[in-house]
């Protein structure tokens, strides 16, 4: 979930009135290395689970992703599209960029990252409702489909993942459609088996938890509801977007970080698994690993969706090892992304994948997406 600059300035109008800057990130900047700040307003944020293990069953509810995206090796060209309501989602298309392309499967893989973002003054987070989200995210999911004709479309966002269970596009799938909630809920319950941690944090936007759909279905899988911790991390996504190693984001990340451990007793815990349930925050590994390692030392591990649910293909991938693939990468977006945003984030994935880099880099502004009404 993305918040855009206007936005954030908006949501820290007593920084920007005492310092009479236009620039709040250097106010940001500057307050945060000398006092923890309590964000007040609109939400967009970060929450943050706790999980205390136990035995569980291992059953849990969810489509076989597994067996769909197998079935779509037998095809001699896929297009896959990744939706995401910011570029967080790049992440899952840079990767997935760089392991198909590096496989002899399919012929020719088209991915196709579609930023579901309606309007830059409107992120779901801040539309009037939850019918109104619905909506405009029905709404997006059709336009994907007469655009981009995929054979399976990607959540790579937690808030959109949130809402699509109650879309109309869920009830009359046609298509794979894939939730990273899904497969990230599969991913910490899978670790919760194999692993010594003694606790779960999992990071994920308020209306990811606001929705529950974390805390029901890892009750599914057998993690106890009471040992479920939350925590808002309000505006981390829109700054780990401008710039994901900026010393706004490495300030928020430790100040969130802190809130949660005054929540649990750090001296008596074990080690702690870290999601990072939100898809953006992969970008800022390293500032969660500093603020977590001030806090636990080296008792945390850092977990992340975006690779469950690339793993999904790299499975599949073993199914027809017989031909050359070559991929194709569009970034497609109704409204603009500023040049900073796109510099910082191409930066980021040119390391995984040039192709991904270089279509944010010339990505494509489609006013016509889907339709939208202010």
């Amino acid at each position: 979930m993305y918040h855009t600059q206007a936005q954030s300035a908006r949501a820290y109008p007593h920084l920007v009135i005492i310092h009479g800057i236009q620039n709040y990130r250097d106010t940001l900047a500057m307050i945060f290395r000398h006092v923890k700040v309590h964000l007040r307003g609109t939400v967009t944020g970060c929450c943050i689970f706790l999980f205390h293990l136990s035995p569980f069953s291992t059953a849990f509810a969810q489509k076989d992703y597994a067996g769909q995206i197998a079935k779509l090796f037998s095809l001699d060209s896929l297009t896959i599209v990744i939706t995401d309501s910011g570029l967080g989602g790049l992440s899952v298309c840079a990767e997935l960029e760089a392991y198909l392309g590096s496989l002899k499967s399919i012929s020719h893989v088209r991915l196709v990252f579609v930023n579901a973002l309606p309007d830059a003054a409107s992120p779901y987070n801040a539309m009037a409702d939850k019918a109104r989200q619905l909506r405009v995210f029905d709404d997006a999911l059709t336009g994907m489909k007469r655009w981009y004709h995929p054979d399976v479309i990607l959540i790579a966002c937690n808030t959109l993942s949130a809402l699509y269970p109650e879309t109309s596009a869920s009830s009359k799938e046609d298509i794979p459609v894939v939730s990273i909630i899904d497969v990230g809920s599969k991913m910490i319950a899978d670790r919760a088996k194999k692993s010594e941690s003694s606790l779960f944090l999992i990071l994920g936007t308020p209306t990811t938890i606001t929705s529950g759909i974390y805390v029901k279905q890892l009750a599914a899988l057998g993690v106890p509801q009471d040992r479920i911790v939350s925590q808002s991390c309000r505006l981390l996504e829109t700054e780990i977007q401008a710039d994901p190693t900026s010393d706004v984001v490495s300030s928020l990340v430790e100040m969130y970080v802190d809130e949660a451990m005054e929540k649990i007793d750090t001296k008596r815990v074990g080690k702690i698994s870290v999601g990072l349930c939100c898809s953006h925050y992969g970008y800022s590994a390293d500032a969660f690993s500093q603020a977590l390692k001030q806090k636990v030392g080296d008792r945390f591990e850092l977990l992340n969706p975006n690779k469950a649910m690339v793993a999904l293909f790299t499975v599949a991938g073993r199914v027809r090892p017989d031909k050359p693939t070559k991929t194709s990468v569009e970034v497609v977006s109704m409204v603009p992304f500023t040049e900073q945003e796109i510099q910082s984030i191409a930066g980021t994935l040119n390391k995984t994948s040039r192709k991904t880099a270089n279509a944010l880099r010339r990505y494509q502004r489609k006013e016509d997406l889907f339709p939208f009404k202010k």
